[in-house]
């Protein structure tokens, strides 16, 4: 989900409102001031429905969102009109009979009345912390819904309006699963159960609408916690329900069970994600298991499994299974023989002929999770340089490298002997390139991550790979990596690079030149495998690996990192240990000095426990790697100052000046995660923070553009969720202040960065790893970093849309903005109304904030209907959004060119009524808010209060916009 992501059009199609990207999704690279993507697709995936009346409409989400496909999964566009930033759909319930959709998340619930284009959020009585696990919208209508939440099961009989509940209230064990039968009765499922509650039943039944409930007569025998509920469309008898690894099924609602007798063929289901009975026979089975594809039996009672696995093209890597988990069957079959399958990490399939061939069908599915970058080093040309991208925190089978040869317009699996689930590192030997544009040389390029014992034990290894011809094909370089549970094994292998002067014949001073490669020495580092078995063990694979040789050979090297500490109490096993280096960086001058970031792990909160004061941060060494000695002096502890210090996810160092390096520096153990960057001006013998502007939960990425001479241009992407968004950070003054770039991009926003190689004068292109793919940004002129480029300052009223006599483009406190205005024009293809120009200002001396980032005008169709008025309430102005970095209150003047505001018009607010809470997302009427005269509004920003996004004390993102709403008569909002 994105801030200002949408330049969103409205088109009628086939009864269903389609939101379109004016991005192509082909688009080579971004166009200049805005950021865009082109894949890569495919990528995790949770759910997936078919709508029975139209079936060439299928919903599917993930990591990257929620998505629809009007063409059975031939294309797909993302549809979240309405949703908060960064939602994860836990799940989806789709109409029978009609395009109204329920979804949650854990938080909160959403409903659309018209396929998904618009949604609008949904009151729901749970208690505060309050969490939803499943909804279920009864076949045939449109609005009795039903919830498994924390605290029980609610009802409700008029699309969320009124609710009934908590029914089966008063335990602690889960409520999991929830669903209306054909006839009407709702079934609950319990993950973990409660003697104390209903004697342990698992199952429960209500007929009464949720008003009572009570246990099923007889509970499925070896079902232990519910995971899988279903009952056949056609047979509201039918039930099955699964705990993952053993399933049940039932012919008379409940009364008596009979085991499911699951696929045992060649590697077994192992553990099952979705069992989905025939829409039109309900003895039919479909079951997605981790272990070996999708299986299907005609009767269940006596089943006789069809499995369909990699050699039916449920493959990602074309060689093993498919870790199937999700399911949908055309409502037809199977006089339609449609099925489709979502995978766990591998993105989506489909088969048109019952299974018996399996294609995927990711065009524009974008949720695959990049967590790696690497471009070349010297190629200029755009429409010609190589990308390879990493996919990151997957453990099941993935496309763990894609391969870009053109820029970045279009992408490959790069698969060919990548025994690898995902990859967390890739590092390019700049010895093996050339700088003939006209070529495509066959350069060194190392990968590292983690595999998995997919489908085998055997299958695991160090997770360490080699390409000599650009990633065309892998092979793996594990040798001399520990031998852990029978298998090479260092964990997650989280970064991995290259020593730049280590070639045969390294120059006086400086990296080794092109073509002097390739280069001998490499350093591997990641998470290691700790020996909990007491405090003080070695690591049983280390944290940190050199090899001498390219590769062919590794030996540990991390003489000097700390052992796992026991934090009590006496017999508890409650040890705090490093978690694992993330980044690692050489001195280029001298490659003998190293600096690595780590962090910890360990559980907080543990009664009787001490506080872990295990060295943590960043490490350095001076001897190749031999002994790293603790250089966190000044990093913040994460409890007392003498307990750990914070995690270091991410470091950088300038070339220009070797003894300076930046940390980005987290608290995970924290109430409120923010990300901040620490530098060191004595190579780590002290840090001090350097976070004027940073925002967001955590820097997860930092780049030093290499054009700048000074080394003082350094780029950082930090991660975040809807409330506190994370974004693109750039300083160009050595970290004094840095200023966000960050309109468009998701809020999970960026855990990976690369910068292209350009010609000098060139604007920077600026690459970045999300959880919905790779997102794209080329630079424009905006010297006063207040985010509408210097063109678009020149063109409202002169260039001075305050008044004050001074060009806007030339001062970091006011942004002219022009863009187009929003316009309600039901069921016609239409323009996306007239241009508005609005000037936002900090008034001086207000507050002594002094600068204005990601100033953007908003169209109010991206935003559900304010519910206090009409459909065109914020039309044609919409609404603006904008960052005060360093920035604690501040008056804001925000006048909109040509209007004529009077009485009836309120400004109205879009984000979390609580600052930083995700789970309160809606309209509000902004109390600080003063209509000044007929053009502009005074808005009196705390950020400390309601009207800022984050929970940030010197930090405000701010969204709203005035509303026409003659109706409302207290200025609180209510009617």
């Amino acid at each position: 989900m994105m801030i200002a992501s949408a330049h969103k059009g409205l088109y009628l199609i086939g009864g269903f409102t389609v939101c379109l990207l004016a991005i192509s999704g082909g688009t080579a690279s971004a166009a200049v001031g805005s950021w865009s993507t082109a894949g890569p697709y495919g990528g995790s995936n949770s759910t997936l429905s078919v709508y029975e009346p139209s079936p060439s409409t299928v919903f599917a989400a993930g990591r990257g969102g929620l998505f629809r496909s009007l063409s059975s999964g031939t294309s797909w566009q993302r549809i979240e009109v309405g949703l908060p930033e960064a939602l994860y759909v836990q799940s989806l319930s789709v109409g029978t009979s009609a395009p109204v959709l329920y979804l949650s998340s854990f938080y909160q619930l959403f409903r659309s009345g018209n396929g998904g284009d618009l949604w609008v959020p949904l009151s729901t009585p749970l208690p505060a912390g309050g969490s939803i696990y499943d909804v279920s919208l009864r076949r045939g209508t449109t609005n009795s819904i039903a919830m498994a939440t924390s605290s029980g099961a609610y009802v409700s009989t008029n699309g969320g309006g009124t609710w009934t509940g908590p029914g089966a209230g008063g335990t602690a064990a889960q409520f999991s699963k929830i669903v209306f039968a054909a006839d009407g009765s709702l079934y609950l499922g319990l993950q973990y159960t409660d003697p104390a509650f209903f004697g342990g039943a698992a199952l429960l039944k209500s007929t009464d609408g949720g008003a009572t409930w009570a246990p099923l007569a007889a509970q499925p025998a070896d079902v232990y916690g519910v995971n899988v509920l279903v009952t056949s469309p056609t047979d509201p008898l039918r039930l099955y329900v699964g705990d993952g690894f053993n399933a049940a099924t039932s012919s008379n609602g409940g009364t008596t069970w009979s085991p499911v007798s699951l696929p045992t063929s060649g590697a077994g289901c192992g553990q099952f994600r979705a069992i989905m009975p025939d829409p039109l026979n309900p003895l039919s089975v479909f079951v997605a298991c981790s272990n070996n594809g999708v299986h299907f039996a005609a009767d269940v009672n006596t089943p006789v499994w069809t499995s369909w696995t990699a050699s039916n093209g449920l493959s990602v890597n074309g060689v093993d299974p498919v870790q199937a988990g999700a399911l949908a069957i055309h409502p037809a079959f199977p006089a339609t023989p449609t099925l489709w399958a979502g995978t766990v990490d591998g993105g989506l399939f489909r088969s048109t002929n019952g299974g018996t061939a399996w294609s995927t069908i990711n065009n524009g599915y974008e949720s695959v999770n990049i967590r790696a970058l690497a471009t070349h080093p010297l190629d200029t040309n755009p429409a010609g340089a190589i990308i390879l991208a990493g996919v990151g925190d997957s453990f099941t089978t993935s496309n763990a490298i894609y391969k870009s040869s053109d820029g970045g317009s279009s992408w490959a699996p790069s698969l060919s002997g990548l025994n690898a689930e995902q990859i967390r590192t890739i590092a390019i030997d700049p010895t093996t390139v050339d700088n003939d544009l006209l070529t495509a040389e066959n350069f060194t390029v190392y990968a590292a991550g983690r595999s998995e014992r997919i489908p085998t034990l055997a299958s695991k290894d160090g997770g360490i790979y080699k390409s000599t011809n650009a990633g065309s094909s892998w092979t793996t370089i594990d040798n001399g990596i520990a031998v852990v549970n029978g298998v090479r094994d260092m964990g997650t292998v989280r970064t991995i690079v290259p020593d730049p002067r280590s070639c045969a014949v390294p120059p006086p001073s400086g990296p080794c030149p092109i073509g002097s490669g390739p280069l001998q020495t490499l350093f591997a580092a990641g998470s290691g495998r700790p020996d909990l078995g007491a405090a003080g063990l070695p690591y049983r694979s280390a944290r940190i690996y050199k090899s001498t040789n390219a590769g062919a050979l590794w030996a540990a090297s991390e003489s000097g990192l700390p052992l796992p500490q026991d934090l009590g109490p006496t017999g508890a096993f409650n040890y705090a240990y490093m978690g694992g280096i993330v980044p690692l960086v050489f001195d280029p001058s001298n490659t003998q000095t190293l600096y690595a970031g780590s962090f910890l792990a360990y559980s907080a909160g543990v009664a009787g426990a001490a506080e872990p004061t295990i060295a943590n941060g960043v490490f350095k060494s001076t001897d190749g790697g031999a002994t790293w000695v603790h250089s966190s002096n000044g990093l913040p502890h994460i409890l007392s100052p003498s307990s750990s210090q914070y995690d270091v996810l991410a470091l950088a160092i300038n070339p220009a000046n070797p003894l300076v390096l930046y940390a980005g520096v987290i608290n995970f153990y924290s109430a409120t995660t923010i990300g901040r960057v620490y530098k060191t001006v004595d190579g780590g013998a002290n840090w001090s923070e350097s976070s004027t502007g940073i925002a967001g939960q955590d820097v997860r990425a930092l780049f030093i553009d290499p054009m700048d001479p000074t080394g003082d241009t350094v780029y950082a992407g930090t991660g975040g969720d809807g409330a506190n968004p994370g974004g693109v950070f750039v300083t160009t003054n050595g970290g004094a202040s840095w200023n966000s770039i960050s309109i468009g991009l998701p809020a999970d926003s960026a855990t990976s960065l690369a910068l292209p190689a350009r010609s000098p004068g060139a604007p920077a292109r600026i690459l970045v790893g999300t959880n919905a793919g790779i997102w794209d940004y080329t630079a424009a002129a905006d010297p006063d970093s207040d985010g509408s480029p210097s063109t678009v300052e020149n063109g409202v009223l002169g260039g001075d849309g305050n008044g004050d006599g001074t060009q806007d483009s030339s001062q970091t406190s006011v942004a002219s903005i022009s863009a187009p205005g929003s316009s309600v024009q039901t069921g016609t293809a239409t323009a996306e109304g007239s241009i508005v120009q609005v000037t936002v200002a900090i008034v001086p001396e207000s507050g002594g904030c002094t600068q204005l980032n990601d100033s953007t005008s908003l169209q109010a169709s991206l935003y559900p209907p304010d519910p206090i008025g009409a459909a065109d309430s914020h039309a044609p102005w919409g609404l603006v959004s904008f960052s005060l970095p360093n920035c604690s209150f501040a008056k804001v003047r925000v006048t909109f060119h040509g209007a004529s505001f009077d009485s009836n018009w309120i400004w109205r607010n879009y984000g979390p009524r609580i600052p930083g809470n995700a789970a309160t997302f809606g309209w509000y009427t902004f109390a600080g808010a003063q209509r000044i005269d007929g053009e502009t509004w005074e808005l009196s920003v705390d950020a400390l209060r309601q009207g800022n996004y984050r929970n940030d004390s010197n930090d405000i993102l701010f969204v709203g916009g005035p509303g026409n709403l003659p109706d409302v008569i207290f200025g609180s909002g209510f009617e």
